[in-house]
Order: C-alpha cells, then sequence, then structure tokens
C-alpha cells in the first residue's frame, strides 16, 4: 500500500473532499476527542458537504451523515484509504 501525507488548511478542505474521496472508500476521521472509522456510502455535497458512514466499530454497523461543515474546524486528521492508496489529511487553521 502507498501512503502519503499532506496538510491542508480548513479552507481547502471540503474542495479536495469533493475532488479527490470515492464512495466505497475507508474513511477514518480524528476531530475534538472522537475518532470514526468507516466506509463511505455516499457524499452530498448540494447544499454542505455530508458523508455518509457505514461505521466499522466492533459493537456498532449502523450508518451516519457527518456533516463535514459543521465538525471542520475541529478535525484534527483525515485517514482516507482507496485501493491500494492511503491518504493522510492534517488539517491546520
Amino acid at each position: 500500500m502507498k501512503t502519503r501525507q499532506i496538510t491542508l488548511h480548513e479552507y481547502e478542505l471540503v474542495d479536495y473532499i469533493n475532488d479527490n474521496f470515492k464512495e466505497n472508500a475507508l474513511l477514518e476521521i480524528s476531530y475534538n476527542r472522537v475518532f470514526i472509522p468507516g466506509k463511505i456510502l455516499y457524499i452530498d455535497n448540494s447544499d454542505e458537504l455530508i458523508i455518509t458512514l457505514q461505521l466499522m466499530g466492533q459493537l456498532l454497523h449502523q450508518t451516519v451523515d457527518i456533516n463535514v461543515n459543521d465538525i471542520i474546524e475541529e478535525i484534527v486528521e483525515l485517514r482516507y484509504t482507496y485501493e491500494e492508496d492511503e491518504i493522510i489529511i492534517s488539517i491546520v487553521d
């Protein structure tokens, strides 16, 4: 697996997700004190950027909608895995 790390400003993140993230990829979101691992089921960018994830926990396998615009200031890191590529995205102000 090929891993690369990038750093983005908060204002760049939404466009980066719209341009590069794909459904059925794995996404791990670390924000505030929360860690959310899941598989991307749907990306809705019609009004605000909302990612629907199927959680991949030991007990929980439910789906959740994450409004990226609501948590963007608290995101510390995103780990995006699709096919043989892994991208670790660090967020700065």
